[in-house]
């Protein structure tokens, strides 16, 4: 017909087209939706993700005109933070007392002037440490010596008694005790006692009028 314009779409055309209108509509209508949510007050804004150690700078400017940056969360406590109840950080350690107590030493048994060498038979020589290691009760004395040299004093002492051998050691054991001196090892019936500055031995022998006894020392003045 002579002024009519024919259409170039099919109807196949058509229902695509109206198709793609549809789409295009609805999708404009879910951006206009997710917009006016984040504009919404109380909206929850979405982090950016910074990578561990790097700093973000904001495109939006700060209250006083400056730009607003934003650093990466520090973890873990700091080392100069002040331990709180529930804290992390643990509170310092007490300095330990690394002074050991002052011990004294015992003073010597014996002190100068020590007396000259000598020895006597059936008594007592001058200079004797009696007071360490003089005879027992119900003793009679063979014999007794000092040897002196600078700042030692060796002394000995031989005896026989009538008491037991039990007796006599419970005498010098007492006695040795009571000087502050230990007790130290025994063997073949010998008795020791040791202190800072001296030892003593004291050992047994057989008479046949009694019991036989023999004392020896060693004492330092320094």
């Amino acid at each position: 017909m002579t002024g009519e314009k024919t259409s170039t779409f099919t109807p196949a055309m058509k229902i695509v087209i109206g198709i793609v209108i549809v789409l295009v509509a609805a999708g404009a209508i879910t951006v206009s939706a997710l917009l006016s949510a984040g504009d919404a007050p109380g909206a929850a804004a979405v982090p950016a993700t910074t990578a561990p150690g790097s700093t973000q700078h904001g495109g939006g400017t700060s209250g006083n005109g400056g730009s607003a940056a934003s650093t990466a969360p520090t973890v873990g406590p700091l080392p100069q933070a002040t331990p709180t109840t529930g804290s992390e950080v643990l509170p310092p350690t007490a300095t330990p007392n690394t002074k050991l107590p002052k011990i004294t030493p015992q003073p010597p048994l014996v002190s100068a002037p020590l007396p000259k060498t000598a020895s006597k038979n059936n008594g007592m020589v001058k200079g004797f440490p009696t007071d360490i290691m003089g005879p027992a009760a119900k003793s009679t004395v063979l014999s007794s010596s000092v040897a002196t040299e600078k700042a030692t004093m060796q002394a000995s002492l031989v005896a026989t008694t009538t008491s037991s051998q039990n007796a006599v050691r419970k005498h010098y054991e007492k006695l040795w005790a009571s000087l502050g001196l230990r007790r130290g090892t025994a063997s073949d019936a010998t008795v020791t006692y040791a202190g800072a500055h001296e030892s003593v031995a004291l050992s047994f022998g057989m008479t046949g009028t009694g019991n036989r006894y023999t004392i020896y020392g060693v004492f330092r003045t320094k």
